[in-house]
């Protein structure tokens, strides 16, 4: 098949959980011999990446757009309207089998674009775009409103949608989207990379004489932003005051990660590293006892499912998140899990996970179910 692959998230370099998702599917599409030509972002040479990866690449970049822009939602709409006009030129062209779009941003000039082209359409959420909106209160509560209402129609004019929890199909369905066509697909985790059994002991013992901990981490992946850099900064504080022997590890930045680094530069039991190479993170995760996902409670968080969580499953570590919808309904039966209502329970899980050992149930439990491998020959076996 001629599948023409939409996303408004760079192909490559690889910059975050969408990045990674687009890149494995159409990876695996292109393995299992379709021809697909990719139209997003790209900031590395073309050549080399159709060469590598046997794919065409037909990239659209008329400015820097990425997770951590400036003037994100602007940006964001103006990319949306601009692209129709690629996507059109791109359909005129060539003849595809089948249209697929990450996220409803592009979904929206693929709709308009329709009747130029009988080729079958598929929208993949990972999330709600402008639910992320909710929480930086940039816009007045009713604009995001109206915009999120609008999102969640976009799958009407799709032939298939692609979902990564059932709460995301829940809420799509009760906005009139009809059900036989919308598949749970979730997300998935590099187990190839994210592989405990890939670690040695000296790996681990060198990261451990980095930090200056010799036990008893708690480590923190990702972006420290507004919804996690509060209940993050009182956890910590609340396991000093109680004087509970537990170490925490800080990987990543955010527009919140400055701010969050000198609340707590009092603690001795702090470790900021910011950004630390991709092929060096499974080491950290190894080296600690527990993962952790201090996430505020907002409409957004609750569809979806972090990567963080995938990621310190498949190395075994335990994990303590934030009572989330998504989250609870997937993983809250398993005991390597502990979902806190409140901070003072937060607390409680990880002192008691901090002496942990890995959980192989976790392990094998994202190895056969949540693997990219897996989860990508789900959505193009469909």
């Amino acid at each position: 098949m001629k599948i023409l692959f939409c996303s408004n998230e760079q192909f490559m370099p690889l910059s975050g959980g969408g990045s990674i998702g687009n890149f494995k599917i159409v990876e695996n599409l292109a393995k299992r011999g379709h021809k697909v030509t990719v139209a997003t972002p790209l900031y590395v040479y073309k050549s080399e990446i159709e060469k590598k990866y046997n794919i065409e690449c037909e990239p659209f970049s008329p400015f820097y757009i990425h997770k951590n822009v400036s003037f994100r939602g602007p940006k964001y709409l103006l990319y949306g309207f601009l692209y129709a006009f690629h996507f059109l030129k791109l359909i005129l062209k060539e003849k595809y089998d089948v249209v697929l779009v990450r996220n409803a941003l592009l979904g929206i000039p693929a709709a308009l674009c329709r009747p130029f082209t009988n080729a079958k359409y598929i929208l993949s959420f990972t999330d709600f775009l402008s639910s992320f909106n909710y929480q930086n209160r940039l816009y007045p509560n009713f604009v995001i409103k109206l915009f999120l209402r609008f999102e969640q129609l976009v799958p009407r004019f799709f032939d298939r949608v692609y979902v990564i929890t059932p709460e995301m199909k829940r809420v799509l369905v009760r906005r009139g989207v009809n059900p036989d066509k919308i598949h749970v697909s979730y997300d998935g985790v590099e187990t190839s990379f994210f592989n405990p059994e890939k670690i040695r002991k000296k790996d681990i013992n060198e990261i451990k004489g980095e930090l200056g901990f010799k036990d008893n981490i708690a480590i923190f992946l990702g972006t420290v932003d507004h919804h996690s850099y509060v209940k993050m900064r009182d956890i910590v504080n609340e396991i000093n005051k109680r004087k509970i022997n537990v170490n925490f590890v800080f990987i990543g930045q955010g527009r919140k990660y400055d701010e969050l680094k000198k609340d707590l530069k009092k603690h001795t039991n702090t470790r900021f590293l910011g950004y630390v190479e991709h092929s060096e993170v499974p080491k950290y995760i190894a080296a600690a006892n527990v993962g952790i996902i201090p996430y505020e409670n907002n409409y957004n968080l609750h569809l979806i499912l972090t990567l963080k969580l995938l990621e310190y499953l498949s190395m075994g570590t335990h994990v303590v998140c934030t009572d989330l919808k998504s989250i609870k309904e997937i993983f809250g039966k398993y005991s390597f899990l502990k979902i806190a209502k409140n901070n003072g329970e937060f607390v409680d899980a990880i002192n008691e996970f901090k002496s942990k050992g890995k959980s192989k149930e976790a392990q094998k439990l994202i190895r056969d179910n949540f693997s990219w491998q897996k989860v990508t020959d789900r959505i193009c076996q469909l």
